[in-house]
């Protein structure tokens, strides 16, 4: 009998060692829930701030009255070059064609695409002299955030959508596309690119690249 029951105690004993760590996997597991569930919501507040900053300038400028459009495109392009993550998006827009490319073509499609982008969709803001800028809602969507957002329009009550897709880079909030009403600027360039390179080769689509860069300059004197 005294046997037995030392081997009853021993059982509890067991069973109470296997529930204490169960209880402590539990307690452990619920903390570092906690603790990546309240990062979540801090960066997601983080990219809420950066994107309604940078949407505030763009109505700030684009409201100027005493300022020339020529001036406002200089000021917005400023803003947006100041915010975005042109390498990642370069690379991202040359898709395939990243992989074939030499070192040369590379680096050259990098800084004609930087200037394309900022020329081309920078002014464009110029245009949203607005009542106000509001970001609703930020969702996380795998390593990116995308802040949905509001431009509202000084003469109507109709507000223009953008959302922003933002990444942390080295400690570092940076945009990495815009999606005007739905439609995605990175993936209709990525389209439109890859079609061209594919149709006329890489280093004629640089050359026909270059020069609407130069045109897209020269239009904004």
């Amino acid at each position: 009998m005294p046997q037995y029951a030392a081997l009853i105690c021993k059982s509890a004993r067991m069973k109470l060692k296997i529930n204490m760590k169960k209880i402590l996997v539990a307690f452990l597991i619920a903390i570092f829930s906690s603790q990546a569930m309240a990062q979540e919501v801090s960066k997601a507040k983080e990219v809420d701030e950066f994107v309604e900053i940078i949407g505030n300038k763009i109505v700030k400028v684009a409201g100027e009255k005493a300022t020339s459009d020529a001036k406002k495109r200089e000021k917005i392009i400023a803003i947006i070059d100041g915010v975005i993550d042109a390498n990642w998006i370069a690379r991202f827009v040359l898709g395939k064609n990243y992989k074939t490319a030499n070192d040369e073509q590379r680096q050259r499609f990098t800084a004609l695409y930087r200037d394309f982008m900022i020329n081309t969709y920078g002014p464009k803001f110029k245009n949203y002299d607005g009542k106000k800028f509001t970001v609703n809602e930020v969702k996380q969507q795998g390593s990116f955030y995308v802040a949905k957002a509001e431009f509202l329009p000084r003469e109507s009550n109709v507000p223009i959508s953008v959302d922003f897709r933002v990444k942390e880079k080295n400690g570092k909030l940076l945009i990495l596309d815009f999606i005007a009403e739905g439609i995605s600027l990175i993936e209709t360039q990525r389209s439109e690119f890859n079609s061209a390179i594919a149709q006329n080769g890489m280093d004629k689509f640089l050359d026909d690249l270059a020069e609407r860069v130069k045109k897209l300059k020269s239009s904004g004197k």
